[in-house]
C-alpha cells in the first residue's frame, strides 16, 4: 500500500488519530455552549455590555491560567493536565443545565461559572498544542499541527450552526446538554492514546521558568512578531465571531433567537474551507506570504459587515474573515512550532495563547462599551480600520513577516 501524503501522514498515527477526533468533538460541544451563553445573557439583559463582561468573565481566568497550564506542560503529563481541563469544563456545563433547567440561572450566577469555566479552558490550550510533538514524529509535525487547527475550526463551524438551530428550536437548555456529551466522548477517545516521554526540564521555581519561557520569546523577533499580531488580530477581529457576536446579530442584522447562528457558522465555514486546503497543501506557500494576506483580509472582511446593512453582505463579511482566521491561526501556530526547542515547548505555546487570551476579553469589554455607547456598527468599522493600519505598517516595514519562515535555530 503506497505511504500516504506528507500532508495527512500525521492520521496515520492511532495516537493522534485519536486526538484528533476527541478534541473536534469536545470543541464542537464546547462552541454550543460557548454561543448559548451570550446568547441567553442577551435575552436576559439585552446589554451589550453584559454580553462583553461574560466573555470577560471566562477569558481573564483562562488568561492567568495559561502560562501556569504552559509550565505544567514542561514538567508533568500534558495528557493529564487536559483530561483535568475537560472534566471540570464538563462540571460547569452540568451545573449551567441544572440552574437553567431549575429557572435560577441568573447573569451574576452565570458570570460565576463562566469564571469558573474560564479557570479549566485555561489548562485546556497549552497542552492540546504542546502534546501534538509527543503524538508524531518530527517529520510530521506540521501535518498535525495544522490538523490541530482544523480540529478546533471543524468545532468552530459544527458547534454554532448546532448551536443556531438547537436555540431557534429548544432554547440554551439542550446546548449545555450537548456540550456535556461533547465533552465525555471526547475524554472516552481520548483515554488510549499513548504519549512519548517529552525531554526532561529542570525543576526551577515557577516564576523563574516562566520568566525564562518570557526571555526566549524576547530574544527571537519572529516570536515577538507572532505574540503581536496574535493580540492585535484577536482584540479587534476574531472579538466579532466569539464575544460579539451576538451583539452584532441583534444590533446591526436585529437577528433573534438562534439567528446568531448564521453568523458564527458562516465564520466557521470560511474557517472549515481554508482549513481544508491549508491542510492538504499548506507546503507549497511561504508563511509570511499567507499571513500578510491573512490580516489584510481579516480587515476587509470585519470592514463589509460593519458598512453593509444587508444579511447576506454580513454573512460574506464572515466567510471572509473566517477564512482569513483560519489561515492567521495555522501561518502563526506553524512558524511557533518549527522554531521553538522541546524543552520550551509548553512555555511558548501559553505565551502565544495569552496574547491570544488578552486580546480577547480587552476588545470584548471595550467593544461592549462603545456598542451601547455609540453603535456595534460603529465598532466594526473602528476595530476593522485598526485592523487594516495595523497591516498596512506592517507590510511597509522592509522585512514584513518574512520572519515566520524561518526554520528552527
Amino acid at each position: 500500500m503506497p505511504a500516504p501524503p506528507s500532508a495527512l501522514r500525521a492520521l496515520s498515527h492511532r495516537s493522534f488519530l485519536l486526538f484528533f477526533i476527541g478534541v473536534s468533538i469536545a470543541t464542537t460541544g464546547q462552541f454550543m455552549q460557548s454561543l448559548a451563553v451570550p446568547f441567553y445573557m442577551n435575552e436576559l439583559t439585552d446589554s451589550n455590555w453584559w454580553v462583553g463582561s461574560s466573555a470577560f468573565a471566562v477569558l481573564i481566568p483562562s488568561l492567568f491560567m495559561t502560562p501556569v497550564a504552559g509550565i505544567w506542560s514542561d514538567r508533568i503529563s500534558r495528557k493529564a493536565i487536559l483530561f483535568g481541563s475537560f472534566f471540570t469544563q464538563l462540571a460547569c456545563s452540568a451545573v449551567f443545565l441544572a440552574l437553567f433547567a431549575a429557572d435560577l440561572l441568573t447573569p451574576w450566577l452565570m458570570i460565576g461559572l463562566q469564571v469558573v469555566v474560564g479557570v479549566a479552558s485555561g489548562f485546556q490550550w497549552a497542552p492540546t498544542q504542546a502534546m501534538t510533538a509527543l503524538l508524531v514524529p518530527p517529520e510530521d509535525l506540521l501535518s498535525a499541527v495544522r490538523f490541530v487547527s482544523l480540529s478546533f475550526t471543524a468545532g468552530r463551524a459544527l458547534g454554532p450552526a448546532m448551536a443556531g438551530i438547537t436555540l431557534l428550536y429548544w432554547g440554551p437548555g439542550p446546548a449545555f446538554a450537548v456540550t456535556i456529551v461533547g465533552f465525555a466522548l471526547g475524554l472516552a477517545l481520548m483515554a488510549p492514546m499513548r504519549l512519548r516521554a517529552a525531554e526532561p526540564v529542570e525543576q526551577e521555581p515557577f516564576w523563574l521558568q516562566f520568566r525564562h519561557g518570557l526571555e526566549y520569546v524576547r530574544r527571537r523577533p519572529a516570536m515577538r512578531l507572532v505574540m503581536f499580531t496574535s493580540f492585535i488580530v484577536a482584540c479587534v477581529g476574531a472579538v466579532f465571531a466569539f464575544a460579539l457576536v451576538a451583539s452584532v446579530a441583534d444590533d446591526v442584522f436585529s437577528l433573534g433567537d438562534g439567528g446568531l447562528g448564521w453568523l458564527t457558522a458562516t465564520f466557521g465555514f470560511g474557517s472549515l474551507v481554508v482549513g481544508l486546503y491549508v491542510t492538504r497543501f499548506g507546503d507549497r506557500h511561504l508563511r509570511s506570504r499567507v499571513e500578510m494576506a491573512a490580516v489584510g483580509v481579516y480587515a476587509l472582511g470585519v470592514l463589509v459587515v460593519g458598512v453593509t446593512p444587508w444579511l447576506a453582505f454580513g454573512l460574506l463579511g464572515y466567510f471572509v474573515f473566517g477564512a482569513a482566521h483560519m489561515a492567521h491561526g495555522v501561518t502563526v501556530n506553524s512558524a511557533l512550532q518549527v522554531q521553538v526547542d522541546e524543552q520550551y515547548r509548553g512555555r511558548v505555546m501559553s505565551v502565544w495563547l495569552m496574547s491570544v487570551l488578552s486580546g480577547l476579553p480587552i476588545g470584548s469589554l471595550i467593544g461592549g462599551f462603545l456598542g451601547d455607547l455609540v453603535s456595534m456598527r460603529f465598532v466594526l468599522l473602528l476595530y476593522g480600520g485598526l485592523l487594516a493600519v495595523f497591516w498596512a505598517i506592517t507590510v511597509i516595514r522592509s522585512n514584513g513577516f518574512a520572519g515566520l519562515d524561518l526554520g528552527p535555530d
